[in-house]
């Protein structure tokens, strides 16, 4: 008996704490009534399972996570909620917890580190089920940042004035990245990197990027859906990944084509609008396999759907390409490859509806 006593101590003690309700820290930089003044001292203080609720201010910090919290804004508004980093050479935040929440607040001052590396503003290590959601990311080298953490959410945050990148998933799947914002990053937009799949990139804006949505490098079964990218050097681009989907998306005003495949297999375009871009809206390069079909590529400078000579096997179901400056839809091996595209002439359905009234007239007229 006296041995299972000690025992049975212990378990009723660790049956208490699991049973312990999660509480909410408070933090304010100049309240005296807060719990704490530094967001990492509520951290370094608080259980698993708790909120730190975070006043309006301007904190200067860099922040470490490395337990289940949800870390929110008061006010639910990151202009007036916002963390700079105390020192540029680390990430703002860096998360290595799961279950992990960080909303509303303004993330800024990451730059590089000793050794030449980009940290981001918020930055993600083998974090899974986490949520990152309504902040303004910006004058970091990374925007945001996921390196092999699995089924996190990235919804209606703001990324912008990023050196590397807005968004950036490494050998990360089963993400979502939905309702964001990236603007004016002098490189990539999002950016889906080596082995990253079953990834969902929904509903997303990326203008003034260099690359606005890439697929980097054995990136497979990503959902690519009713994004909007324009004024980027390129609009949606996919190397060496296979069997993802383009469903829905408009690629516009693009300085080199709208989507771009290389080397890239098995893929389904449906449904994308690619028009007035700089050289093709649709152009595949040594790409096989891939389904392109109900995509409108029109009034681009060159080509509207260019499939080159190294491109074998691809078929091309009711696509509309008008008024492209060099030819609408160009196949360069018609006999390896599938077109029963639409293709259309330039103003077809001006000159329809000009025909039709004729018509009309014309019977009117015998009959009067």
């Amino acid at each position: 008996m006296t041995k299972i006593f000690p025992f049975l101590i212990i378990f009723i003690m660790m049956a208490m704490i699991a049973c312990a309700e999660a509480v909410t820290i408070t933090v304010d930089d100049d309240i005296e009534g807060a719990n704490y003044k530094s967001i990492q001292n509520a951290i370094d203080n608080a259980t698993g399972g708790d909120t730190i609720l975070v006043s309006p201010g301007n904190y200067t910090e860099n922040v470490y996570v490395d337990k289940e919290l949800k870390i929110v804004s008061l006010s639910g508004n990151p202009a007036d909620t916002v963390i700079h980093a105390a020192n540029s050479e680390n990430d703002v935040f860096n998360v290595v917890a799961d279950n992990v929440t960080i909303s509303g607040f303004g993330i800024s001052g990451a730059g590089m580190d000793q050794y030449g590396d980009d940290k981001a503003g918020i930055y993600f290590e083998g974090v899974n089920n986490s949520v990152i959601k309504k902040n303004n990311v910006f004058s970091n080298g990374y925007g945001i940042f996921l390196l092999d953490s699995y089924n996190n959410t990235l919804t209606e945050n703001n990324a912008y004035m990023s050196g590397i990148g807005g968004i950036f998933l490494w050998n990360s799947s089963n993400n979502k990245l939905n309702n964001n914002l990236i603007n004016a990053t002098n490189h990539e937009g999002i950016y889906i990197y080596t082995s990253s799949n079953n990834n969902e990139i929904s509903n997303n804006t990326v203008s003034y990027a260099r690359f606005g949505i890439d697929l980097i490098y054995l990136c497979e079964n990503n959902t690519i859906t009713n994004n909007i990218v324009s004024n980027t050097n390129l609009g949606i681009f996919l190397r060496e990944s296979s069997r993802n989907f383009l469903i829905s998306n408009v690629a516009n005003f693009n300085g080199w084509s709208g989507i771009d495949l290389e080397y890239s297999t098995e893929n389904t375009l449906y449904n994308n609008t690619a028009n007035f871009n700089n050289n093709n809206g649709i152009h595949l390069i040594e790409s096989n396999g891939n389904k392109l079909a109900y995509n409108n590529a029109s009034n681009n400078m060159e080509y509207g759907i260019n499939i080159n000579n190294s491109s074998r096997n691809n078929i091309l179901t009711g696509n509309i390409a008008n008024s492209n400056g060099k030819e609408n839809i160009h196949v360069v091996d018609l006999e390896n490859n599938t077109n029963s595209s639409a293709q259309e002439l330039p103003f077809q359905g001006s000159v329809l509806t000009i025909i039709t009234i004729i018509t009309i007239a014309l019977i009117l007229g015998k009959h009067l």
